[in-house]
C-alpha cells in the first residue's frame, strides 16, 4: 500500500485548532478513499503560506529523503505554498525522492492536463494572496498615519499605550541597545545569540534568540522613530530607541555581509527535475564551481559524466527561449482552455458525491437496524457502541455531502488565460514544470517535451533545439562565456 504524510497549516490567530482538525480530517478521509496509509503529520500554526520559513514545513522537507513515502497530502495547494516559486522549488525537492504532492480538496491528476491546471491554480493562489494583502494594507493605512499600532507582535523595546500608540519599554529597550552596540563593535550574530541566550534573555515573543530574530531587530527602522508597515506608503513617528548614526553604521555592516553572502551564493537551477542526459537517461543535477579570481560558475552535470559540465545559464536561456517561441497567443489560449476544462470537469464531477450519498444510505440502514434492535428489547453494550460509531460516521458523511454540494467553479476561462500570461511573464521553475514534462540533452541539441495534448488526442508536441556546449567525459567545459548556445530556427514535431 502507498504511504504518505500530511502537512497542515493555518495562517493567523483568527484561525484556530479547529481549522487544523478540519484539514486533518479531510486529508485522512482522502487518504482512505485513495487506499493510502498515513504515517505521520507535520503542522505549522499561525504561520503564513507566503513564506517558507515554517519550522514544521522545513522539517518535513528535510525528513522526506528518508521517510520512504510516496506522497505528501495537503488540504489544498495553498496550504503548501501561496508563492509559485516556493511551490515549484519544494515540489521539485519532493520529486527528487519520488514523492508527489496531493491536494485532498483539489482533485488533480498526474495527466498533462492535470499538471498544467495545477500550475495555473498555484499562479491564481499567489495572485489571491497578493490581492488579499493589498486589501489588508489599505485597512492599515489610517492607523499608520495616526501613529497607532496595526496589531500583531510588538517589536522588542516597545509596548502599546492606552491610545494604541507605541511607548518605550525601558527594560527591553536596554536589550535592543545592547544588540546594536555589540554588532556595531564587530561581534558576530553567533556571539550575540550565545550571550543573550546564556543570560536568559528572550525575544518579544518570549523565545530564545536566533539569526532571524537578531536580523529583524537590526533592520527595524522603528528604533530610529520611523513607524512603517510593509507595503503601506506612510511613515509615522514613534519613540526613538537607537540613534540614527548607530543605526546607519549597523545598516552598512549588514549590507556588506549580505553582498558577501550573495556573491558566495547560489543559482536557482530552473531545470531541476525535468533535465535528463540523452545518452544514459539519468536526471541531471546542478552544481557550481569557483574560478581562481573567486567568480562563481553554475552548471548541470550528468551522473555518468557525459558531456562534462554544461553552463546552467546558457541551457536555461535556450529552454526559456523555446517556451517563448512555443507559447504564442493562440497556444497560450489553448493551454488556458485545457486547464480550464480539466478544472470544470473535476469541479463538476458528481461521482464522489454519488458515492458519499450511497454510503449515507448504507449507514442510515445500519443505524436504523441497530435502533430497532434496542426498541425490541436488545440492549447490549455492543449495540450501544455500534450506534455511537454509526452516528459519528453519519455526521462526517453529511458534512462531506454538504461540502461536495457546495463545490462550484469559482475561476473563469478568462482567469486561467490571465494566469498563463502571469506565469510566462517571469522565468521560474514553476513555468517550466507547468509547460514542460521532460528535456533530453544531446551533444549538439536538446529535445523539449511539452505537456500539452492537442484537442484531437494526439501525442504531446516536442521541440528539437540546436544547443552545443564544449566539453566531454571527465573534462570540465570552459567558463560559461565559452559555452556556445545557439538558437536559430527550431522545429516543432510530434513525439
Amino acid at each position: 500500500m502507498k504511504q504518505a504524510i500530511i502537512y497542515a497549516r493555518y495562517s493567523s490567530e483568527r484561525q484556530t485548532e479547529q481549522s487544523i482538525e478540519g484539514q486533518l480530517r479531510t486529508c485522512y478521509e482522502f487518504a482512505e478513499r485513495e487506499g493510502i496509509t498515513v504515517t505521520g503529520e507535520y503542522i505549522d500554526r499561525a504561520i503564513s503560506g507566503t513564506t517558507d520559513h515554517r519550522p514544521q514545513f522545513q522539517r518535513m522537507i528535510a525528513d522526506c529523503k528518508h521517510l520512504g513515502i510516496d506522497y505528501v497530502i495537503v488540504y489544498k495547494l495553498d496550504r503548501f505554498a501561496r508563492n509559485r516559486y516556493d511551490s515549484a522549488v519544494y515540489k521539485a525537492k519532493l520529486k527528487q525522492h519520488g514523492i508527489r504532492l496531493l491536494s485532498a480538496m483539489e482533485k488533480i491528476t498526474d495527466s498533462p492536463e492535470g499538471i498544467i491546471m495545477e500550475g495555473l491554480l498555484e499562479a491564481m493562489n499567489e495572485y489571491y494572496s497578493a490581492e488579499l494583502s493589498q486589501k489588508i494594507r489599505r485597512g492599515m493605512r489610517e492607523n499608520v498615519i495616526k501613529g497607532k499600532t496595526t496589531g500583531g507582535n510588538v517589536a522588542l523595546g516597545y509596548r502599546v499605550g492606552v491610545d494604541k500608540r507605541l511607548e518605550i519599554n525601558e527594560d527591553q529597550a536596554a536589550i535592543v541597545r545592547k544588540i546594536f552596540g555589540m554588532y556595531a563593535s564587530g561581534r558576530t550574530f553567533a556571539e550575540i545569540i550565545r550571550e543573550l541566550n546564556n543570560s536568559g534573555l528572550k525575544t518579544s515573543r518570549g523565545n530564545a534568540y536566533n539569526k532571524n530574530s537578531i536580523s529583524r531587530i537590526l533592520s527595524n527602522e522603528r528604533y530610529i522613530g520611523r513607524y512603517t508597515v510593509r507595503g503601506v506608503d506612510e511613515v509615522a513617528e514613534c519613540p526613538q530607541i537607537i540613534s540614527e548614526e548607530l543605526f546607519n553604521t549597523v545598516k552598512k555592516k549588514l549590507s556588506a555581509a549580505q553582498t558577501k553572502r550573495r556573491h558566495r551564493n547560489t543559482h536557482d537551477y530552473l531545470l531541476s527535475g525535468v533535465l535528463h542526459c540523452g545518452e544514459c537517461g539519468e536526471r541531471m543535477s546542478g552544481t557550481s564551481g569557483t574560478s581562481k579570481q573567486g567568480k562563481s560558475y553554475f552548471y548541470y552535470h550528468c551522473p555518468g559524466k557525459h558531456f562534462g559540465r554544461i553552463s546552467a545559464p546558457a541551457l536555461e536561456d535556450a529552454v526559456l527561449n523555446t517556451i517563448d517561441n512555443y507559447l504564442q497567443s493562440d497556444k497560450m489560449k489553448t493551454v488556458a482552455k485545457v486547464a480550464f476544462e480539466e478544472y470544470r470537469r473535476q469541479m463538476l464531477d458528481t461521482s464522489e458525491l454519488t458515492a458519499v450519498q450511497n454510503e449515507l444510505k448504507s449507514v442510515g440502514k445500519k443505524l436504523q437496524n441497530a435502533i430497532n434492535a434496542v426498541l425490541s428489547g436488545i440492549n447490549s453494550e455492543t449495540i450501544k457502541n455500534t450506534i455511537e460509531t454509526l452516528e459519528t460516521q453519519k455526521s462526517d458523511l453529511l458534512a462531506r455531502e454538504a461540502m461536495l454540494r457546495g463545490r462550484v467553479p469559482k475561476f473563469t476561462l478568462e482567469m486561467f488565460e490571465t494566469a498563463v500570461k502571469n506565469l510566462t511573464a517571469t522565468p521560474t521553475a514553476a513555468l517550466i514544470d507547468t509547460v514542460i514534462s521532460r528535456i533530453d540533452l544531446y551533444e549538439k541539441y536538446i529535445v523539449v517535451y511539452f505537456r500539452l495534448f492537442d484537442v484531437d488526442g494526439n501525442d504531446p508536441e516536442r521541440a528539437e533545439v540546436p544547443f552545443e556546449c564544449k566539453g566531454s567525459d571527465n573534462v570540465p567545459c570552459a567558463p560559461p562565456a565559452q559555452c556556445l548556445c545557439r538558437l536559430p530556427r527550431w522545429r516543432l514535431f510530434r513525439a
